[in-house]
């Protein structure tokens, strides 16, 4: 028995090391990645050929993934990290279905943790039944493979919907309850941006994401999902997704209507994207250099993120920033309020860390918890996507962000950012909490207490991971 137990723990030893040794070293960006990305670049002189609405409410967010799935011509991408067959996640469905069945090429590739646990456990024969027609086809990046532990880590963090060559949507939101619709009383706060191009003979970013979706689609890392036997349980599914298009016309009729593309949108000089590499590997911090640049080409900036879990070099980078603009601040959940045990806890534990960097952080407590990323650098240039401000973010997972030169879009989300610093507090040179007028501190429960204190100690040796 001693032996067994000895030759269970070198396993154990050794799993764990497979599973994240390979990610314990950070890499930094290569001298092509400097060369390349010149932070001008992500600047226009004139207008351009595309133009962007700025959706900041889950309704709104999926009557646009109902109304241009609609519109479809040709094809249908969707890429997300996490899709639930739940009420938002079938009425995606049967308006995926429903272009397919007018002959749309459809496409969806959806990350193989979350995309494991909904589409082979819990909910595998809806969307065995999607994937059961013909023009239909399904991948799963990255599934989970207990046997190759170090590929455990890496995960498709993406979130967009592309329709023909014609249109785009892409932000920080899943194709889930609490992100679209108003299925459920928990729900999260998140933006994202609809990209219109006004001339099909132009590229602009839609191409650029496009070419992103095809170098994703075609990595050994992304696996075919596929309708293995038409079960009764399956096939009842797909009539009940074909049967639920009325209702879903009926519950968002707006979605099907004619919509002014011109009217919703507003100008732009250009769009850029701005990714991470897509290999499911410890990566280069390609997009912190990027975004880290772009912040030090500005004077005044605003970042939105769930929560802040930063390393070493992070914090290097982040003070750099702060000493070549004259301000940084960053918009993060208060700890009552975050939606992440995980990224609150080490908040906890580092917040001295990251207010030293010169930082002002504004905690937020608003009626429900943010997960909005986003960068405004002065008044033109705006970020948005899917790139929280952590490691994972950072070393481990794809992430795309558009980088917007628009005084328009900037003004929008500005005044946002006002109206939810209100409704923060922020931490003072004198080391004492400064509230908004709209702050109302939620007290956590003796039990919540005690759980954080816990995962305090918990998040130190894997904070990395998180």
């Amino acid at each position: 028995m001693k032996h067994i137990g000895k030759i269970v723990a070198v396993f154990l030893v050794a799993y764990v090391g497979a599973l994240t040794l390979p990610y314990v070293g950070h890499k930094k960006v290569s001298g092509n990645i400097k060369k390349e990305f010149q932070a001008e670049d992500c600047y226009g002189d004139t207008k351009g050929q595309e133009r962007v609405a700025y959706i900041n409410d889950n309704v709104e967010a999926l009557k646009y993934r109902l109304k241009m799935i609609s519109e479809a011509k040709e094809e249908v991408i969707l890429s997300t990290f996490d899709f639930n067959a739940d009420s938002s996640g079938k009425d995606v469905m049967c308006a995926l279905l429903e272009a397919a069945e007018r002959g749309v090429k459809v496409r969806v590739i959806v990350d193989g943790g979350n995309g494991f646990l909904d589409m082979k456990v819990k909910s595998a024969e809806w969307f065995q039944a999607l994937a059961s027609h013909e023009n239909i086809e399904i991948q799963i990046y990255n599934p989970v493979n207990l046997l190759k532990p170090w590929k455990l880590q890496a995960r498709l963090h993406d979130k967009y919907v592309i329709v023909d060559d014609k249109m785009y949507l892409l932000g920080g939101r899943n194709t889930t309850n609490l992100f679209l619709g108003d299925y459920s009383d928990s729900k999260n706060i998140d933006r994202e941006l609809f990209v219109y191009k006004e001339d099909e003979n132009t590229k602009g970013s839609i191409s650029q994401l496009k070419s992103y979706f095809e170098s994703v689609w075609n990595l050994k890392d992304s696996k075919a999902y596929e309708c293995k036997k038409e079960t009764e349980e399956v096939k009842q599914c797909l009539s009940d997704l074909k049967n639920r298009t009325e209702k879903v016309k009926e519950l968002y009729p707006e979605a099907y209507e004619e919509w002014n593309w011109q009217e919703l949108t507003v100008d732009t000089n250009k769009v850029t994207l701005l990714q991470n590499p897509i290999e499911a590997e410890n990566k280069e911090p390609v997009m912190w250099y990027t975004i880290t640049e772009l912040m030090k080409s500005g004077d005044e900036v605003t970042v939105y993120t769930p929560y802040i879990i930063c390393g070493k070099e992070m914090y290097e980078d982040l003070t750099q920033v702060c000493k070549e603009t004259e301000n940084v601040e960053i918009i993060t959940n208060d700890v009552s309020s975050g939606a992440n045990p995980w990224g609150c806890t080490d908040y906890l534990n580092q917040k001295e860390k990251i207010w030293a960097t010169g930082v002002q952080v504004y905690e937020f407590m608003g009626k429900h918890s943010s997960h909005t990323k986003a960068v405004l650098i002065d008044e033109r240039m705006s970020l948005v996507g899917s790139y929280n401000m952590d490691m994972r973010s950072t070393y481990q997972d794809t992430e795309l962000m558009l980088a917007v030169d628009s005084v328009a879009l900037n003004e929008q989300i500005r005044q946002e950012a006002e109206q939810d610093k209100l409704a923060s507090r922020t931490m003072t040179e004198s080391g004492e909490y400064e509230y908004g007028p709209e702050y109302q501190a939620k007290e956590m429960s003796t039990g919540k207490k005690i759980f954080y204190g816990v995962l305090r100690v918990i998040t130190v040796p894997i904070r990395r991971f998180l």
